[in-house]
């Protein structure tokens, strides 16, 4: 029998046989512990211990001892401890969906932005961590006191999303400091570090703009001629300011900067979209790591870079999306084409041919610079090495199964063909 067979069947002895009476004293923490528990492996058993949380809560005198109360703080302190362990709001809220319910990460999202009123962090956090608060669905009141109805007012149905966040915070496992965590933010934006130069700001605002608006026409035409047009034009554009970047750091004498940011993966076939961000990674001097816990992949890179290769995977898997369903579609279609094998070999093929392609852009772009810039590149990538071997000291490389229906990988192949990202001048 597995740990986690074990652990259900636990669950389910232990709620057989259960008194009425009320839990005295700090009996309450542990009831609210073990009904967290059950919540999580055995959802509908816990219904009985959630009504006596109900009860104590009614019957609480002092605010302080009401089970709402204490459930609250202690799932606002877990999120302060995830902070402390690499989280960000973003990819916090994400694994709830992924490791548990959409109720339960509708709650998480709320307690997450109830945390930040109350350390303040609108007016604290730097603005990569303001945009993902931003990101997430709020309520009316993002208060503690708006997340669980005090006085035994909260039904059994706002219970047990409380109750499974508390148990998946309480599982989660360290991740990598991306960012400075809350306890180390300061009122005034922090220096500049010694010895790195900062992006030509102006170049980057006149430029990603333009990008993203070819990359739209991109996705949103039925021409794949069109659309080649656009992909050519916004890659030959990325690849020459991110080269060019490295050329300005090089003649100040600075040391590169690298910075790791976290790609959400949505499911369905996650492991293909992560293989598909992988190569966009590799053929633009950033490396990956897949989280399957959290459904997401840390880039580590150029922020030129890793901007880019987030541009372009949001892009690809648009357009590989759409040619999926589209292979599906048709009177000579009768159906393989839906099934699950088909779209993960589609997917897989789709990744390779574009890692291919986008290989043989950036060499093609690089080589018009000369060898000047091999020293360059060298460097950076020494960096990004540096960086990523600090995050990531025990990180292996593991094999991923691929599916190898032939239907799905020769038409997942073919649209990556239509997809050719060509280097070269493109007229502005």
């Amino acid at each position: 029998m597995s740990r986690e067979s074990r652990r259900r069947r636990e669950a389910r002895r232990r709620t057989v046989g259960r008194q009425t009476h009320r839990p005295p004293g700090d009996d309450v923490l542990r009831l609210i512990e073990e009904s967290a528990l059950i919540a999580s492996a055995v959802p509908r058993a816990v219904v009985p211990l959630v009504e006596r949380l109900i009860e104590e809560s009614a019957g609480a005198t002092d605010r302080d001892r009401d089970p709402a109360v204490l459930l609250v703080d202690m799932i606002l302190s877990g999120i302060t401890t995830a902070w402390e362990h690499g989280w960000q709001p973003g990819d916090l809220v994400h694994a709830t969906r992924r490791r548990a319910t959409k109720s339960a990460a509708r709650w998480m999202s709320l307690a997450v932005l109830a945390e930040a009123q109350a350390s303040r962090a609108w007016d604290r956090a730097p603005e990569d961590w303001l945009g993902q608060l931003r990101g997430l669905p709020s309520g009316a009141d993002a208060g503690a006191g708006a997340l669980l109805a005090t006085g035994g007012r909260a039904t059994p149905g706002e219970w047990v999303p409380a109750l499974v966040v508390l148990d998946l915070l309480r599982k989660l496992p360290a991740s990598q400091r991306l960012v400075p965590p809350p306890s180390q933010w300061d009122r005034e934006r922090p220096a500049a570090r010694p010895g790195r130069v900062s992006p030509p700001s102006d170049e980057a605002a006149r430029l990603l703009p333009r990008i993203r608006a070819l990359l739209a026409k991109a996705e949103s035409t039925e021409f794949p001629a069109e659309a080649e047009a656009f992909t050519a034009k916004a890659q030959d554009l990325m690849t020459r300011h991110a080269i060019d970047e490295a050329l300005l750091t090089a003649d100040a004498g600075g040391t590169y900067d690298v910075r790791g940011v976290r790609v959400l993966i949505h499911h369905p076939y996650a492991m293909q979209k992560a293989g598909l961000l992988d190569v966009i990674a590799r053929a633009n001097r950033t490396r990956a790591v897949w989280s399957d816990f959290a459904s997401c992949a840390t880039l580590v890179g150029a922020p030129t870079d890793v901007q880019q290769v987030e541009m372009l995977f949001t892009s690809t898997l648009v357009q590989a999306t759409r040619a999926m369903t589209r292979a599906g579609q048709g009177p000579e279609h009768r159906g393989p084409e839906r099934t699950s094998s088909f779209r993960k070999a589609f997917l897989s093929a789709y990744a390779t041919r574009i890692g291919e392609r986008l290989a043989a852009t950036t060499a093609e772009a690089a080589s018009s610079y000369g060898t000047d810039l091999v020293p360059v590149l060298e460097r950076q990538e020494a960096a990004v090495g540096e960086e990523f071997d600090r995050l990531f000291p025990h990180v292996t490389a593991a094999g991923r199964r691929t599916s190898f229906d032939r239907r799905g990988w020769d038409a997942g192949t073919r649209a990556a063909d239509e997809a050719v990202l060509p280097a070269g001048e493109v007229g502005s």
